[in-house]
């Protein structure tokens, strides 16, 4: 494994670099592979030098899965840059840490992660923390934290472990995903919303216990089958005790992505002054005879801007209590209102900038209710053209709905379609791909994530209460389908559409319940989005 190089002007297009790859395994020390890594940031604004750190592996395999962990498989290494990036050169003080310290059983040893310069009490100077993932065998997943010298970035002092969950940790069946028994790609963020701020740990999460959307898949024997993973968030307060110890402790959580989606990276960009996460789309429903003829495997996802999410005048939800709820932390307000607080997860503004190279746009010229009278169950809103395209809707649901999405990429008769529903009583957003071709040999089990509506309060109208609107984007691109929701929501998966064109590329709307039990105010659909007119346009 290797390091490639983009380079981006505007996180949206991204083209190679002069050199690249610009880390390869050519130590003795990384000879098996220069995996995850990350950026080091100096708190000296006139040091140019740019630092990365990553996992210098020198043996193979290693998986929680097949213990005992080989000592010392990862260590960590540093590469700095003196031209900007251009070239870099690996320190000859690697490895930084030769593997996990001492005295200690674990899963795994890998991915590092520093923070911003960070303050655990507002009293303390800031200092930098490195994360390196992982977890202890037999008792659970966890971060390894250490102190790094701000006088010479390649001292790192082992603290302690940062987490202390238990193996398979899952507060809530349904509202947040299981921990885990090994941890990769753990990010510590800070994110702040106004004067409210909280602390979020972003965390691959490797274990055995799959979804139950797809566990429970009936498909036919031999398909392709998923590794078991999840890209998982906390929040909660970090603490130290009498003795300097550093804890996280978690208080809330849910996903951060509710499909395959993994192995999520984050930095900050201080030009939009936001926190972008990076992640990747697996391809394991396919056989490795159809990822072969396709000619590549996998993609990265849009980039996502993470921020903290305060939504105010929350009464309820449409169906669960709010203290179900494991995602939503609840705030009293000083008018007796209550507010809560969630991370949020939106693609980059940038994206919208692809809508000025669509070939057409389809949209409703009114809103239509549904279901209607009789049969008239749905409504016919696009047919594209063009795999890479953009849906956009504002829907209106009344406590009456059962269900509400839209079929994509389906024939004139629905028999080939993907289906996208909001399912009301089982506040679920569920993808399901099962009718999306008609090859055997793949893996069309659903993704599915939990979602429910929030009650809100309306002050200006004498309190009266209303379930926010279902404001859904869809991103379609090739065999890409990544859908969010209410800036709360994500899914991200594949569906493999036989061909595109204007029979297979149907996008209608419907919605079961009570007759006009559901308003679609606004859809809008671009079709033929194309980045290389924005690259012309540059």
């Amino acid at each position: 494994m290797s390091w490639g190089h983009l380079v981006s002007r505007d996180l949206l297009i991204w083209t190679p670099a002069r050199v690249s790859p610009v880390l390869m395994p050519d130590q003795t020390y990384d000879s098996e592979g220069v995996f995850t890594g990350c950026w080091v940031p100096t708190t000296d604004a006139n040091d140019k030098t740019l630092r990365v750190a990553y996992s210098s592996v020198k043996h193979l395999p290693f998986h929680w899965s097949t213990p005992p962990y080989p000592r010392h498989a990862a260590g960590l290494s540093l590469a700095i840059s003196r031209d900007g990036g251009i070239t870099w050169e690996k320190s000859p003080r690697n490895p930084i840490l030769p593997g996990e310290p001492d005295g200690l059983n674990i899963t795994g040893f890998r991915d590092p992660y520093v923070t911003a310069p960070l303050s655990i009490h507002h009293s303390d100077p800031a200092k930098l923390y490195g994360l390196i993932s992982g977890g202890i065998q037999d008792l659970g997943p966890t971060t390894f934290l250490y102190e790094i010298s701000q006088e010479n970035l390649e001292n790192w002092k082992y603290l302690n472990l940062l987490v202390d969950v238990p193996l398979r940790f899952q507060p809530s069946d349904k509202w947040s995903g299981n921990y885990g028994i090994n941890w990769e790609c753990t990010n510590l963020v800070t994110l702040c919303a106004g004067d409210i701020s909280r602390h979020f740990l972003i965390i691959g999460a490797e274990g055995d216990v799959e979804k139950e959307h797809v566990k429970n898949d009936n498909g036919p024997p031999g398909l392709p089958s998923r590794t078991i993973r999840a890209q998982l968030w906390m929040s909660g307060h970090l603490t130290t005790n009498d003795d300097g110890i550093i804890k996280f402790r978690y208080e809330h959580g849910g996903f951060l992505d509710n499909g395959p989606y993994y192995a999520a990276n984050s930095f900050w960009d201080p030009i939009g002054n936001r926190r972008i996460v990076h992640g990747w789309i697996p391809e394991e429903d396919i056989t490795t005879d159809a990822a072969k003829a396709k000619g590549w495997n996998g993609s990265l996802a849009i980039l996502r801007e993470v921020f903290l999410l305060r939504i105010p005048n929350v009464k309820g939800t449409c169906r669960s209590k709010l203290s179900e709820i494991y995602p939503f932390e609840r705030l009293e307000e000083a008018d007796g209102s209550t507010a809560v607080l969630t991370l949020g997860v939106r693609p980059i503004r940038e994206m919208t900038r692809l809508r000025e190279t669509s070939a057409k746009i389809a949209e409703l010229k009114s809103s239509v209710m549904l279901p209607g009278p009789g049969t008239s169950a749905s409504r016919m809103i696009a047919r594209t053209e063009s795999p890479s395209w953009e849906l956009e809707a504002e829907i209106t649901v009344h406590p009456r709905c059962q269900s509400v999405g839209f079929y994509l990429r389906h024939n004139h008769d629905l028999s080939t379609r993907t289906t996208l529903t909001f399912c009301i009583d089982e506040e679920i957003i569920l993808a399901d791909r099962k009718a999306s071709n008609d090859d055997q040999t793949m893996n069309k089990c659903p993704d599915a994530g939990p979602f429910t509506l929030l009650a809100l309060t309306r002050p200006d109208a004498g309190d009266e209460v209303i379930w926010e609107k279902l404001r859904i984007r869809i991103f379609s691109d090739g065999d890409i389908l990544e859908i969010f929701a209410n800036d709360r929501f994500a899914l991200a998966t594949m569906v493999y559409s036989e061909n595109y064109g204007l029979d297979m590329g149907g996008i209608t709307a419907f919605a079961t319940g009570e007759i006009n039990s559901v308003s679609f105010e606004t859809v809008k659909v671009w079709d033929g989005l194309d980045v290389k007119s924005v690259m012309r346009e540059t």
